[in-house]
């Protein structure tokens, strides 16, 4: 995997909307937090505009990716929000080692860069930097990532449902919904052998269930070395299971890697950033769960 270049004082970060529209005061307080911290910001042509429910046409949002790609002075990408519209770029873009920030329909622009051995950051986008403090946690590991090139260690409380376990592997994942829509495509991140990290927002149960099942069948649930449930929001509980942690949990009892739930990553304001290839340790013990970096 190739790694980005740290950020310094002074790089410039350009903020793009390649999917759906955005309040332009979260842009302009993204790029308040970015320059208090000494970056130098660029915000792309179309990032504050709003065709239907996207910022832009298809055209223009890959026109402002391919501007950002091209320019030398831009170190990282970070998108301004997710929505859907960013599978618009794949298969029209070829990127660069640049690092791109965002999460939810941003996994297929993830899935992109891994397509090209390139990391990325799984994390937040504008509304978090504009409405929470420079120390947030979030904001803080964000900003540790990018200038000093290290995966945060994170640990959190163990899911009662949780399988222990302690495994190395390549951390990745995202949106489930978007990254299973790759499946079978150049840019499929749902392989066999890593530490799979998934979320969602608004999904039933039975969807993520089928979802789950697809990955079964194709050998991928197998043989997965960790499985990470980040934070299914937004649901409503069927007849067959009142909440999706059970469920995830059915489904993977047939297997022997550990699987932790209720981590840290989704659609939650306490949604910790993680590097997208990063080697990490996952260890899931009966009351702590920690990522440590490999």
């Amino acid at each position: 995997m190739t790694r980005p270049q740290l950020l310094k004082p002074g790089d410039t970060v350009a903020i793009l909307s390649p999917a759906s529209a955005v309040d332009p005061a979260l842009i302009d307080g993204a790029v308040k937090a970015l320059q208090s911290r000494g970056f130098n910001t660029k915000v792309m042509a179309h990032a504050t505009g709003r065709k239907g429910t996207y910022s832009a046409s298809a055209g223009e949002r890959l026109d402002d990716m391919r501007s950002a790609l091209s320019d030398p002075a831009v170190k990282a990408i970070l998108c301004s929000r997710g929505g859907y519209g960013a599978v618009d770029m794949l298969g029209r873009l070829i990127p660069k080692p640049v690092w791109l920030i965002g999460f939810s329909d941003i996994s297929a622009l993830h899935a992109l860069w891994q397509s090209q051995g390139i990391m990325s950051i799984h994390g937040s986008m504008a509304r978090h930097l504009a409405e929470f403090p420079a120390d947030d946690p979030a904001n803080h590991a964000l900003f540790q990532i990018l200038c000093h090139g290290t995966q945060p260690a994170y640990s959190f409380t163990t899911h009662p449902l949780s399988r222990q376990g302690s495994v190395r592997g390549q951390m990745i994942g995202g949106n489930l919904a978007v990254l299973a829509g790759l499946i079978s495509t150049p840019y499929d991140m749902l392989k066999p052998g890593r530490i799979l990290v998934i979320e969602d927002i608004a999904e039933p149960i039975y969807k993520v269930e089928r979802i789950l099942h697809q990955l079964r069948l194709n050998g991928v649930l197998e043989n997965l070395s960790g499985l990470l449930v980040g934070q299914f929001t937004e649901y409503r509980g069927d007849s067959n299971y009142t909440d999706m942690e059970r469920m995830i949990a059915d489904m993977t009892a047939p297997y022997g890697y550990p699987v932790a739930l209720g981590a840290p990553f989704g659609h939650v304001d306490g949604n910790l950033p993680f590097v997208e290839g990063a080697e990490v340790t996952l260890n899931v013990s009966d009351s702590i769960t920690t990522i440590t970096p490999a």
